[in-house]
């Protein structure tokens, strides 16, 4: 094929996988691209660029992979659409696979392992299993459009199956695993990531799928610190309790064996503020040195848009009962933060020294917000607009088109 002959297969293939169905949905019989999708300069080009284009698409047409809609007063100068209505040869001809069949392949895959899988009853046997199950009935050609192919499909298979003994996943490094299933130290960042996709769909769906987060090359963490008792989800060992409110470092992996959170000296109401920078924390969260004493039980460092560490202890702080606070800058991404923080805790969350009075106090000592940063206030929600304070604190930065940031605030004053 020449140049433009590659060009037109390969819209016509883009084009495909960006309308493809749902598994289960009819397939469709054509795909149609009007003339502007495939050459929008048209009208523009040298006459020996328009020849090339045209000769291409008649070519095409002789070979049965597509037909031509002429316009009706251009008849051979000018097409209206190309119609292609042969899928199987559209791939032949890209160099692809037929992806309808390469899919119902996969699935026929992931449906013989799930019944392998049925057979054994740990608890991770039965979550693969439903997992699996869910891909064999919806893994269509837009995951293979992703670049999921039966390779692919084969290697998390065998990753899956490392959960049958749990043992095989201990004490090793995500790269050292990769190099054990797949004799490559980056095959499994890959495999993960292609299937990112597909497993957040799954999960969306309330499909049970194994803690994959160990194997991710990331190690999300955070601070918190209170006179607080930490109770593991486990019964059978002591809680860990933080007597002198000393600053603890918990690794989402540590977060994820918490059960809840209570503070040491009983309370109906407990209390914690989040924070989102670290100088604010550090200063807010130590352990009170000289007498002065914030009206909260626990303090959690945020570190701007929350990680998953931060999110689950997060979301544990509200399970667990507690009054949750939150400082921030007094900018559009502060502001957003806490529309973030409320998102995750589906919990109330007041804001503190976050108002206009406030803003208009440290104004001298803000700082000017470029054009992008502003638009971030368009993304500021009702809901968050409507808490009190939010809304006036929203109209002085656009009109002074500046922030403030949460490092000069001096909390010992007015608060809560």
């Amino acid at each position: 094929m020449n140049i433009w002959e590659q060009r037109i297969v390969a819209a016509f293939v883009e084009h495909y996988f960006a309308s493809a169905p749902k598994t289960g949905e009819e397939k469709r019989a054509v795909l149609r691209l009007r003339h502007a999708i495939l050459f929008p300069q048209f009208d523009a080009a040298s006459p020996d660029e328009k020849e090339s284009y045209l000769e291409a698409a008649e070519a095409l047409e002789q070979n049965g992979l597509v037909k031509i809609n002429w316009e009706k007063r251009g008849k051979g100068e000018r097409i209206k659409t190309i119609i292609c209505t042969d899928f199987e040869k559209l791939f032949l001809e890209s160099g692809g696979a037929y992806p309808q069949a390469e899919a119902e392949k996969i699935r026929g895959l992931f449906k013989e392992y799930a019944e392998k899988f049925r057979v054994h009853q740990s608890d991770n046997a039965k979550k693969i299993h439903a997992l699996l199950e869910y891909f064999a009935e919806n893994f269509s050609p837009r995951e293979i459009a992703q670049g999921i192919d039966r390779q692919a499909a084969d290697d998390f298979i065998r990753l899956l199956e490392t959960f049958l003994d749990p043992a095989k996943l201990e004490k090793i490094s995500g790269r050292a695993l990769s190099i054990l299933l797949y004799r490559d130290s980056k095959r499994l960042e890959n495999i993960l990531a292609l299937f990112n996709t597909l497993l957040s769909r799954a999960q969306k769906e309330n499909i049970p799928v194994p803690s994959l987060s160990f194997l991710e090359r990331s190690y999300p963490d955070t601070l918190i610190s209170g006179n607080i008792i930490l109770a593991y989800k486990q019964g059978n060992k002591p809680p860990l309790v933080s007597a002198s409110g000393l600053i603890l470092g918990l690794p989402l992996e540590s977060v994820e064996s918490i059960g809840g959170i209570k503070p040491i000296a009983e309370k109906e109401r407990p209390s914690a503020l989040i924070i989102e920078n670290k100088e604010t924390f550090y200063a807010l969260g130590s352990p009170r040195k000289l007498g002065f004493e914030l009206p909260y039980d626990c303090f959690l460092y945020a570190g701007g848009y929350r990680n998953q560490a931060v999110a689950a202890l997060i979301r544990l702080l509200a399970a667990s009962g507690f009054c949750l606070y939150h400082a921030g800058d007094l900018d559009p991404d502060g502001i957003l933060i806490l529309q973030n923080i409320r998102d995750t805790a589906e919990w109330p969350v007041t804001p503190v020294l976050m108002n206009a009075a406030v803003f208009d106090r440290y104004l001298p000592w803000s700082r000017p917000l470029g054009k992008g940063a502003l638009r971030q206030l368009d993304k500021i929600r009702a809901d968050t607009r409507a808490i009190p304070g939010i809304a006036e604190l929203i109209r002085r930065i656009a009109e002074t088109g500046c922030g403030v940031e949460q490092e000069i605030v001096d909390y010992r004053d007015n608060i809560n």
